[in-house]
């Protein structure tokens, strides 16, 4: 699928230039619009400087244009001039809105931090993008902004991650890709099989045998009559999810990591944990994150 629309959201009170020239360099590449979004959350009415109606409303139309101007000046590096949005409310819903609205193919945006409480609890903007966006998200972190060459992917035996490799391969048709599978033995049930007088060598070949069998899926899933797509390779790694992505994305050579996601709670998923949530802290290249709406 081509894509055809983008929008990058910027916050202005932190460094984000990567983040525009990440958007700007993937909507030349694909000639695609780009949107650009700035979101104000509004102004304390209740603040005692504020004297009058009128004076709150030309302040807020004296910042709606100078940020449409400072976003007019950081993505005029553009083949198709970019589009502008400022608007006042809740990032994270004026952002999914917006997306909506536009049908686009995937939102760009810096990690963000938790700066109160309840965001600690329920997820900073991309944290809250991630979980129901209805498009691919991809979350920039690194100030590199050349072309993406190759990208980790994150795959097990679900929809979720069918929906992680097509958008990866929408997003950077040219790059190479790695399939990485998570496989770990139960230590319970490594411990029973010692107990019962399994060798070391007889646990390696039962790795090794579900190793294989994980690779044999991953070939029938991703690929067509048992051959995988052209500069795709299969890695198996020991240990969960997340850490196999993370050692991935701290791999040289390695720009981007994509994974599915799952689950619309937002309670539900601090509760829980989640792979996509470690692997945004603590990627050491972008990510580009598929959310369970987005793969719908």
């Amino acid at each position: 699928m081509a894509i055809k629309t983008i929008i990058v959201a910027l916050a202005f009170e932190q460094d984000c230039q990567h983040i525009a020239g990440r958007a700007v360099q993937l909507a030349n590449e694909h000639n695609a619009q780009l949107i650009g979004v700035h979101v104000l959350e509004g102004i304390d009415t209740a603040e005692t400087w504020m004297p009058s109606s009128l004076e709150l409303d030309a302040l807020t139309v004296r910042i709606t244009d100078e940020n449409r101007q400072r976003l007019s000046e950081t993505l005029s590096g553009t083949k198709i001039p970019a589009m502008l949005h400022v608007a006042t409310g809740k990032p994270f819903a004026v952002i999914e809105d917006l997306a909506v609205s536009y049908n686009a193919d995937v939102i760009i945006m810096g990690a963000g931090v938790a700066r109160n409480a309840r965001e600690k609890f329920f997820g900073s903007t991309a944290d809250r993008l991630v979980r129901r966006s209805p498009c691919p998200v991809l979350v920039v972190r690194d100030f590199n902004i050349n072309a993406y060459r190759h990208v980790a992917i994150g795959v097990d035996f679900s929809d979720h991650a069918k929906a992680a490799v097509t958008a990866a391969s929408n997003l950077v048709p040219a790059a190479s890709r790695e399939l990485i599978h998570a496989m770990e033995i139960p230590l319970a049930f490594e411990q029973a099989m010692r107990n019962t007088g399994t060798s070391q060598a007889e646990i390696e070949r039962y790795r090794q045998a579900r190793a294989k069998a994980a690779r044999k899926q991953i070939v029938d899933l991703f690929g067509d009559k048992g051959r995988l797509p052209s500069a795709t390779k299969i890695r198996i790694a020991r240990g969960d999810p997340s850490s196999a992505l993370l050692t991935a994305s701290r791999r040289s050579g390695t720009d981007l990591v994509a994974l599915g996601t799952q689950g619309n709670n937002a309670v539900a998923q601090h509760l829980l944990g989640s792979v996509a949530r470690k692997v945004l802290a603590g990627s050491g290249c972008d990510v580009l994150a598929v959310s369970a709406t987005a793969s719908a």
